[in-house]
């Protein structure tokens, strides 16, 4: 690698976009609970292996969460129209117990790509937006006229509505008064022809996110983040960043937990 590139690379400042995971975190209430629980103890563990390493011991923990808690990226196999998934695949033709034989997350790229925050707030004068408000294409094209960006094929679109701040602090508020994009700047966006999608809320859209879900996945197989921390980012005003996000590489999975980060 091009030695000035990394310098430069070196010079600029990380940005986590993940939200942490914990016991009674906000989850769509039809989705199972983040539940983790210390499965191996130290003081047990010590006696385990007191002959053949005296002194030593280990703890670990379990997990039980579906893919789609907190931070994390939809697989083409999490949602259908009519039993249908991107490009007409029969969804109930490629599942079994063990996962999806097409559209995994496996399949999922890991993505370096410039994004492109698009600050919605701000771009409105305000430090967040009202609850359940439906942005508008409008609104996105203020914010790229405002933040004085351009959108290219291929980018990462981030969409800033302020409510990531609730998520660590008010449950309810975060699942139930969010804004979101709507049909029409779901339009907008696939229509730029971003290579993802990301977004500062659970559901997405209001009042219809399944069917923007739709849109984005199975209609232009474009996959989306939801849950992103936006903050920091917006307040620095960094409205284009490098943004890397690695998917577990899970067989078969309807999506996966990710900690994106942007560089900028």
């Amino acid at each position: 690698m091009n030695e000035d590139l990394i310098s430069n690379v070196l010079k600029c400042k990380v940005y986590d976009l993940g939200q942490p995971y914990f016991n009674g975190m906000p989850v769509h209430p039809e989705d199972p609970p983040f539940n983790m629980v210390i499965y191996r103890y130290h003081e047990y563990t010590k006696r385990i292996f007191e002959k053949v390493a005296p002194g030593f011991s280990d703890s670990m923990e379990l997990i039980i969460t579906s893919m789609h808690s907190g931070t994390h990226i939809d697989s083409k196999c999490h949602m259908a129209r009519d039993g249908a998934l991107y490009q007409g695949v029969k969804a109930g033709e490629i599942v079994s117990h063990t996962g999806y034989k097409k559209y995994g997350t496996e399949e999922i790229p890991i993505f370096v790509k410039r994004a492109v925050l698009l600050d919605i707030p701000s771009a409105k004068g305000m430090d967040i937006l009202p609850p359940r408000y439906g942005i508008t294409s409008a609104d996105l094209e203020e914010a790229v006229k405002k933040q004085n960006v351009m959108i290219n094929e291929g980018d990462v679109i981030l969409v800033r509505t302020g409510y990531s701040r609730y998520f660590t602090t008010d449950k309810e508020k975060y699942l139930h008064d969010f804004a979101g994009i709507t049909e029409e700047s779901a339009k907008w966006i696939i229509d730029r022809r971003p290579s993802l999608f990301g977004i500062d809320n659970l559901a997405m859209a209001v009042p219809k996110p399944f069917e923007v879900h739709l849109m984005f996945l199975v209609d232009a197989g474009i996959h989306v983040m939801k849950s992103l921390y936006l903050e920091e980012l917006a307040k620095d005003r960094k409205y284009v960043s490098l943004l890397v996000v690695s998917p577990l590489k899970i067989i078969g999975a309807t999506g996966s937990l990710i900690r994106p980060i942007a560089i900028a």
